[in-house]
Formats: C-alpha cells, sequence, structure tokens
C-alpha cells in the first residue's frame, strides 16, 4: 500500500482529520510567507533608506557647500571694492558705511554685515547699533578663523553679544589692500531659523530630517530649531564624531532615548556636517503595516479554509453519503472508458448479473451485450462521444446463468477523461407488463372495434326500424285522420270514437320513435343545433299554445313572467322542445284545479327558466333518477303511466349540449320546480346577415287556377295520402320513381315538388340534384317527405322544406303555402326588391302563407323595369344593393308622375343617419328593421299600406 494510499485512508476516517490536514495546508503556508514578505520588505526598506538617505545628504551637503561658497564670494566682491577698500584706508566713515548699507540691501538674509580692525575692534556695523562699537571681539571664533592664515572663514554657532542674543554664524573675509596685505575684517552673520529655512526645512517623503552641525558639533540648522536659545552641543553623538573626522555613512543610532537611521556626510571645505536622519519606528512603520495586512489576510484565509474545510468536509460527507447509497442501490452505476472497458462498478452488478465486478471489468463489456443490441449499443457509445447525452437507452445484458435481462441506461460522456459516466436499471419485470399490457391492449382494441360495429349495428338498426314503423304509421296516422275529418264519408259516434283511439295510439307511437332518435342522435354527438340570440318571449307563446288546451282540460291555470328583457343564446327549436317536455310533464302530474308558473330572470350572464307546478312532487331518492331514460315519476296508486320515460332525459341532454344546467327541487304533494340555464344573449345593432347561398327564383303565379303539386312516392299510399291532404287547395300529379318524375316536371312544370328519398327505383336525393341541373325545372320548389331524417343533406342538395314521415295535413298544407300560395283574387302582386336570394325567399314565404301574390327582383334597374310594365299593389325595398341602391329607387319612382301614390315599404339591416331616416320618414309608407320578430310586424304593415286581410283569410284556411 503507497503512503498516499495511508494517508487517504487515515483521513478519510474522520471529518475532522480532513479539517485539521486543511487547516494546517493554510496556516503553515501562511506564516512562512509572512515571515518572508516580511523580511524581504525589512531588507527592501532599509536599502531604500540608504539611497534616499545618501542622496539627501549629497544633495544637502552640496546646497549648503555652494550656499557658503557664494556668501563668501558675495562678502569677498565688498571687500574688494576700489571704493571700499580707498574709504576704509582713507577713513571715510561715510562710504564705508554707504558700501555695507548696499551690502545688506543686496544680501538681507544677513543679519549684519560689520567691518573690523585686525585686532579684532569693532569700526563700523549696519544696521547701527552704537553700544557695540569700537568694541573688541578678538575672542569669537571668527576673528580666530580668520587672522589663522587670513583666509574666508566659516565660524561655529556662537550667540550675538547684543540682545535678543541670537544664534548666528559668521562669514568672514579679510580687507586687503592693492598690494595684498590685510588692513581689515568685513563679517555678516547668518541667523540659525534664518539657515534652516534656506537649507534644511525642506519637506521630504518619508519622514526624513536634515541637520547641520558646525567644525565643533553644534546644531547650526534643523526644521524648528530655536534661535535664540543656547547652542545645542551634538560633539557626543555618534555620527558627529564621524563628521568632525571627515568620515562619510549611515547606520542607525541612539540619540536622547531614540533610535534613529541616520546619514553622515561632511562638507569638507568647511568641517561642518549634514545628518539626513529618520526615526527607526517611522522606517519600520511601512513594513509593520504590511507585515500586519499580510497577517490579516493570513487569517482571511484561515477563516476561508475553515469555511472551505467545513464545505469540504459536507462534500466528503455528501460523497460518502453518495457512494454508500451507489453501493446500496439496486441501480447498477459503471463508469466505462472509451476503449470499451468497465473501470468502475458498484455492487448490483454482481446482483443483478451474477458476475464479479473482476469478471465483467475483465473483457470488453460488448461481449456481455446480447447479439441483437450490439450495432445499437456501438452506435450509443458513438454518440456519447460526441458530446451527446443518452436517455433510456435499453439493451439486453447477459446473466451468469445464460438469461439476458433487459436495462434502461441513462449516460453522459467526459471527453477530456475519455470516461463514460452510466446508470442502468434491470427492467426486465416492466417489459414482461408491458409485454402483457399490449396483448390486453390489442384484445382491448378488438373488443372496441366489437363494440364500434356493435354501433354502427345498433345505428343501422335504429334506421331500419324507424323506417319499418314509420312507413306504416305515416298510412294509420294520414288515413285516420282523414277518417277523422269523414272526408270519405260520415261516420258514426262509435266510429269516431275508433278512430281517436288509433290517432292517440299512432301518436303516442310516434312520439316515443322520436325520442328514441333524438336520444341515439344525442349520445352519438350528431345532434345539430342552431343556436342564435331571440327572445324568449317569442318563443314561448308558440309553446303554450299547445300546452293551454291540455291545461284547460284539467282545469290548469297556467301563468308566465319574464323579469329580464335579455334575449338567450339557444337553438330556437329545441329551447321550445324543452319547454314542452316541462310543461307537459307538469300538465301531466298536476290534479285538476292547479296551477303551473313559468318564470325567467338573469344571472351571472345566465338566464334562469323555472318551471313550478302543485302536482304530486317528486321523492327525494328519486330526484336524480328522473333524468335517466326510461324512468318516469310515479303517479297515484293503479293509474297507468303514460309517456315514453325519455323526456326528461332528452331536456338535461339539451341543455347540457347548449351549455346549460338543469336542476329540480321538489317536495312529495307539494309539486315540483325544475330550472335550467341557458347563455344570455346580446342585442345585435344588426340582424344577422341573410345566408348568401343562391336560391333557386321563384315564378310569379297568374291564371292557372289552382297551382299544380307533383307528389312522388314508391308506395301507393303515401301518394294517395298526400294527394288527399292537398286536394282541397291544390291539383295534384302523381310520380312513382324519381326518372317519372323528372320527366313529369319536365312536361307538366308543376308549382312545387314533394319527393321521397327512399324510392326502390332510385334515391330520391339523385332525382333532387336532376331536377336542380335542369334549367326547366331549377325554380320549382321541392319538399322533401321521408321517414328518413337527413335534413342537412337535403338542404344542401337545394330542398326548399324538409318534413319526416308521418305528418299530419295541417303540417304539410302550411308548408305547400310557405311555397306556393293558393290563387288569390287580387289583382296586383307586391314587388319585392332585395339583391339577396335568401332574403326573397324568406320575404315570398312570409307574405304569401299570409295569402299574398309576390312578385321578387334582385336590383333596382329591374325593379324600375317591372313597374313601368306592370301594376303592382306596393314595392317592399331593400336599400343596400349593388349598382342601383333603395335610395336611388326611391327617387327614380316618385319622379313618375304615376307612381307618385305607390306605397313603399322599406326593410334594412343598416343603422340609418338621422338624415336618412328623414328621407325615408317623407318617401315610404312604413321603415322596418331586419331583427326581432319582423316577419309578424311586415304582414301587419302589408295590411296596413295595402289594405288587405290576407292574414286572417290565410288563417282561416289552415
Amino acid at each position: 500500500m503507497t503512503t498516499s494510499t495511508k494517508v487517504g485512508k487515515w483521513i478519510s476516517k474522520s471529518r475532522w482529520r480532513l479539517y485539521l490536514l486543511f487547516l494546517l495546508l493554510l496556516v503553515l503556508p501562511i506564516a512562512f510567507f509572512a515571515y518572508s514578505v516580511g523580511r524581504v520588505l525589512r531588507h527592501q526598506t532599509e536599502t531604500q533608506a540608504v539611497t534616499e538617505s545618501t542622496q539627501i545628504a549629497h544633495v544637502s551637503a552640496t546646497l549648503v557647500e555652494e550656499y557658503f561658497r557664494q556668501s563668501t564670494a558675495f562678502l569677498e566682491s565688498i571687500a574688494t571694492r576700489p571704493s571700499f577698500r580707498k574709504a576704509w584706508m582713507e577713513g571715510d566713515q561715510k562710504m564705508v558705511e554707504w558700501n555695507l548699507t548696499q551690502a545688506h540691501g543686496l544680501r538681507p538674509d544677513f543679519a549684519f554685515v560689520s567691518v573690523y580692525d585686525l585686532d579684532g575692534t569693532l569700526r563700523d556695523i549696519y544696521p547701527h547699533q552704537p553700544t557695540i562699537l569700537n568694541r573688541n571681539f578678538s575672542y569669537r571664533d571668527w576673528y580666530k578663523g580668520v587672522a589663522r592664515q587670513w583666509n574666508p572663514y566659516i565660524s561655529e554657532v556662537y550667540q550675538t553679544a547684543v540682545a535678543p542674543y541670537q544664534l548666528v554664524v559668521a562669514i568672514v573675509v579679510p580687507v586687503r589692500d592693492t598690494a595684498g596685505t590685510p588692513v581689515g575684517i568685513l563679517m555678516a552673520p547668518y541667523a540659525l531659523d534664518t539657515m534652516s529655512r534656506q537649507l534644511v526645512e525642506t519637506k521630504l517623503e518619508g519622514g526624513w530630517t536634515i541637520s547641520l552641525v558646525d567644525q565643533n558639533g553644534h546644531l547650526s540648522a534643523h526644521p524648528n530649531i530655536d534661535s535664540y536659545a543656547a547652542p545645542i552641543d551634538l560633539s557626543g553623538y555618534e555620527p558627529v564624531k564621524q563628521l568632525r573626522s571627515a568620515k562619510a555613512g549611515q547606520g542607525t543610532f541612539v540619540r536622547d532615548g531614540n533610535n534613529f537611521f541616520t546619514r553622515y556626510e561632511p562638507i569638507q571645505p568647511y568641517g561642518w556636517g549634514v545628518l539626513v536622519e529618520q526615526p527607526s519606528a517611522a522606517l519600520q512603520q511601512g513594513v509593520w503595516a504590511i507585515e500586519r495586512q499580510v497577517w490579516l489576510l493570513g487569517l482571511v484565509f484561515v477563516g476561508v479554509g475553515l469555511v472551505v474545510s467545513t464545505f469540504m468536509g459536507s462534500l466528503y460527507s455528501r460523497l460518502e453519503t453518495g457512494n454508500r447509497f451507489i453501493n446500496l442501490s439496486v441501480d447498477m452505476f459503471c463508469i466505462a472508458g472509451f476503449d470499451g472497458f468497465f473501470k468502475s462498478l458498484n455492487p448490483s452488478w454482481q446482483t443483478a448479473l451474477g458476475f464479479t465486478t473482476e469478471e465483467l471489468m475483465a473483457k470488453p463489456y460488448l461481449e456481455f451485450i446480447h447479439p441483437e443490441d450490439r450495432p445499437a449499443t456501438v452506435a450509443e457509445d458513438i454518440r456519447l462521444q460526441n458530446r451527446e447525452v443518452t436517455f433510456a437507452f435499453e439493451n439486453r445484458y447477459l446473466c451468469k446463468d445464460g438469461s439476458y435481462k433487459w436495462m434502461s441506461w441513462n449516460a453522459v460522456s467526459v471527453p477530456q477523461q475519455k470516461l463514460i459516466y452510466a446508470v442502468a436499471r434491470d427492467i426486465t419485470e416492466r417489459k414482461k407488463a408491458q409485454l402483457q399490457i399490449e396483448q390486453q391492449n390489442r384484445e382491448l382494441e378488438l373488443r372496441n372495434r366489437e363494440v364500434e360495429r356493435a354501433t354502427k349495428l345498433k345505428s343501422k338498426f335504429l334506421a331500419t326500424m324507424s323506417h319499418e314503423l314509420r312507413t306504416p304509421l305515416n298510412a294509420i296516422v294520414g288515413f285516420s285522420d282523414l277518417l277523422a275529418e269523414e272526408t270519405a264519408g260520415e261516420l258514426t259516434d262509435k266510429q269516431k270514437r275508433f278512430v281517436g283511439h288509433i290517432k292517440q295510439g299512432s301518436a303516442h307511437l310516434l312520439q316515443l320513435i322520436n325520442d328514441i332518435l333524438d336520444l341515439s342522435k344525442i349520445e352519438a354527438g350528431q345532434l345539430e343545433l342552431r343556436c342564435e340570440n331571440f327572445q324568449l318571449s317569442d318563443a314561448l307563446p308558440e309553446v303554450l299554445s299547445t300546452i293551454r288546451p291540455l291545461a284547460m282540460a284539467k282545469n290548469i291555470q297556467v301563468e308566465h313572467k319574464l323579469k329580464t328583457e335579455r334575449p338567450v343564446y339557444a337553438d330556437r327549436v329545441r329551447l321550445k322542445q324543452i319547454l314542452y317536455n316541462l310543461l307537459s310533464n307538469a300538465v301531466k302530474f298536476t290534479p285538476r284545479g292547479g296551477r303551473i308558473s313559468i318564470d325567467c330572470f338573469e344571472q351571472e350572464d345566465f338566464l334562469h327558466i323555472t318551471v313550478t307546478d302543485t302536482g304530486i312532487g317528486i321523492r327525494a331518492e328519486d330526484q336524480e333518477a328522473v333524468f335517466e331514460e326510461f324512468r318516469q315519476v310515479e303517479g297515484d296508486a293503479g293509474a297507468a303511466s303514460e309517456g315514453t320515460g325519455l323526456g326528461l332525459a332528452i331536456t338535461k341532454r339539451l341543455v347540457e349540449q347548449q351549455g346549460g344546467k338543469i336542476s329540480l327541487a321538489s317536495e312529495l304533494g307539494k309539486g315540483s320546480r325544475f330550472t335550467f340555464t341557458l347563455p344570455a344573449g346580446y342585442q345585435a345593432s344588426e340582424a344577422p346577415p341573410v345566408n348568401q347561398s343562391a336560391i333557386p327564383r321563384l315564378v310569379a303565379l297568374g291564371g292557372r287556377g289552382k297551382p299544380l303539386v307533383l307528389v312522388v312516392d314508391d308506395e301507393v299510399p303515401a301518394r294517395e295520402l298526400i294527394a288527399s291532404y292537398l286536394e282541397a287547395e291544390y291539383r295534384t300529379a302523381m310520380a312513382e320513381s324519381g326518372t317519372e318524375a323528372v320527366k313529369k316536371a319536365q312536361q307538366l312544370l308543376p308549382d312545387a315538388i314533394t319527393l321521397d328519398v327512399l324510392m326502390s327505383g332510385g334515391n330520391g336525393f339523385e332525382t333532387l340534384v336532376a331536377l336542380r341541373k335542369n334549367p326547366e325545372t331549377a325554380h320549382i320548389p321541392i319538399i322533401i317527405v321521408s321517414i328518413v331524417d337527413q335534413k342537412q343533406v337535403g338542404f344542401a342538395l337545394g330542398a326548399a322544406d324538409y318534413l319526416i314521415k308521418p305528418i299530419r295535413k295541417p303540417v304539410l298544407l302550411e308548408t305547400i303555402r310557405k311555397h306556393v300560395p293558393t290563387q288569390t283574387d287580387d289583382d296586383a302582386a307586391i314587388l319585392l326588391v332585395d339583391d339577396d336570394p335568401g332574403t326573397l325567399d324568406l320575404l315570398q314565404e312570409t307574405l304569401r302563407s299570409a295569402g299574398y301574390e309576390t312578385q321578387s327582383v334582385q336590383s333596382g334597374a329591374r325593379a324600375l323595369e317591372v313597374l313601368s310594365s306592370k301594376l303592382v299593389s306596393a314595392v317592399l325595398l331593400d336599400l343596400l344593393m349593388p349598382g342601383m341602391d333603395g335610395f336611388q329607387v326611391i327617387r327614380h319612382i316618385r319622379q313618375e308622375p304615376t307612381l307618385k301614390e305607390l306605397p313603399i315599404l322599406v326593410m334594412t339591416g343598416k343603422n340609418l343617419t338621422q338624415e336618412e331616416v328623414g328621407v325615408l320618414s317623407r318617401e315610404t309608407q312604413a321603415l322596418l328593421q331586419k331583427n326581432g320578430s319582423w316577419q309578424k310586424q311586415l304582414v301587419a304593415e302589408i295590411g296596413r299600406v295595402v289594405g288587405k286581410g290576407k292574414q286572417a283569410k290565410a288563417m282561416g284556411q289552415s
């Protein structure tokens, strides 16, 4: 075992050992670094101090030497002046004084300028000091120095003889005659503070100070020197001793108990010296500051080290925990190389496959993979080596017992290390379950197909049965109606009673068939809803007109309160079916003398419509069941339950398919309240656009007697029944096949055709298409009368209307009248002008059902042509038309003298301006908007303007 392995194992036994290792690795380098930095900085500081102080001392010594030299030269220039020399030798006191005054003026830095005899007696001085004139100063150092060899001399520091006894340094030169013999002494002193200001008070970086000492070791210049105190003797200071010996150097010295780093430099010609000093503490202060920063940084690093060591310990703990989880995991973790061999495996491999990790790592891992899966595995390895990621890759691995297990792989690669990190999970059991699920799905698919086939068979059965039931039922209903009307002869009371039973039974059977078909359509999602905005007050009277006779038979009072004027958004037909189902149930289960109320109110964008009765009520346990198929509320004991049991089930589904909900509140013996909701609509500023699909032009009737209707059906009873219904108002012709129908339509050009869809001689829809393609028959209204409910196909192919057998006589007559009005006695028709064929068709149906003859045109120009050649009783005009609009048509009509009084009614969906309304109010008899219940308003306005009560006549006929 290597040393590193031993150390690693020793450290891994405890987290605290890891912490200690990190601290040692941090603290020892930091301490060594701090010591090294301090040592280097001290050396650098000393070196820099020597360099700086040497430079400063050398420069200072040079400056002082130059200063002394210039001062000496200046005094010599005064002493050698001819005028001064002559005046001194001749005793011309005024001239001497004048020269001294001029010298002081030129050098005001001198404290004074004075002249002496050779024996040292003062003879003149400027500025004047009479008290010391004629005094002898031969005791002064300056006199001794100049008299020694009669050469210029710089004296030691001394105090002046008069107050305030200032410390000065004298510059002395001899005064010579023309032969060079000394005849006097010229002296000028410097005050020490002046010297200090000029020579050593320069502010230096680094805290250095400059001092001058004279030849006797007295301090002669220093920053902030006291020039009025006694001279400071520094002759005992070691650097001064070296200076007096004319030596230069530097070092750390003690003065007055303080350590100074001092550089000393002699000023050779004068015996003076320069001291450049800095306290050792100041010199080392920068070093100490850096050392403190280094140690502070070291402490920060130690803190960071503690944090890092804590993090690393935690990370190590997590890694250790992760390794433990990996070792305990049932998933198989591995590291594989790009060379195709495993590098590391967790124990789960041995548990899953039976091979030891050594056996698995000894061979390329491809040898353990199922031969069929090796190409895919190689391709996946290539993807991984190209930095892609493997997710949920599946292959099979060999087990030691020779079997194979399915593995699901997730893997990533590190190309720099040429390694793949992967984890595999044994999904063998999941594969088996997946195979079972697939098998179950296949079986379920077969069952679904069987269910779908059964559903198709059910639909086919319902269609077949509806046809088989409605065919005989059509004859039963129709001929029983004819018998009841006694068209074939009078009936006895007993026969009338029997016929009534037949009619009642057939009606019940028809309702049952219709309910079953409606329910099957709803369940199959094939129920077609045509939702629109309309007022409930428009739809409710139609339902009440059917319900009131039933209620009156039981003396039941029906009331309704509509508390909102907001329209409802729903399918008008299906809403009436919902109301009819609820109201018929209420009448059915309400005793005589009871009361039924209908309420409507708005809440949260929904209209809530309630139907409340005072009937027998419904038990709480039955209130959910009443909405199920073929479930009925139990009435009085022994009473037979009427109805199909599908009404409420269909009602619930119709409400829900239109976005509403239905609920029931009831108490046994106190009545029931059904409440359903439907989305509230919005008042439209304009009527919805009229269908733009092309509708065949209808020809005007006139001069042919009763209109002719061609009845097309392959069954004789059905043809006879329809002909019997129509014989009072129309002539009829018959055809038993589609081919015969096309031929007779071309020959007879009937006013309308009734067509069955299911015929043995061919499909009725093919006949419809053939009639529409033929220009001679394309305009004839075709009403489909069939057992098959395929309204969408019929209308799409051009049917004018669609009726489902069995049909009642009033329904058939009303439908025929919409398309073929009976012959009128009027001499003139109403001219309809609109560019939209759909609107013209709707207007014709509305007016003809009210007994008016109409003629239609689709442009203003065509309308003017008709008016120029034919008499009309009124014009119904649209405003918005291409080419010539309605306003232009009105203007042309009013310009004709014979048409000035012609009634003009304008019907439009256009939003009119106040100006347009004013024009129309002057030129027309009525203005109608295409919204709301405009049909009733139209008939009323036509009756008012034309003056013919055709509406009442038409109602009497129906």
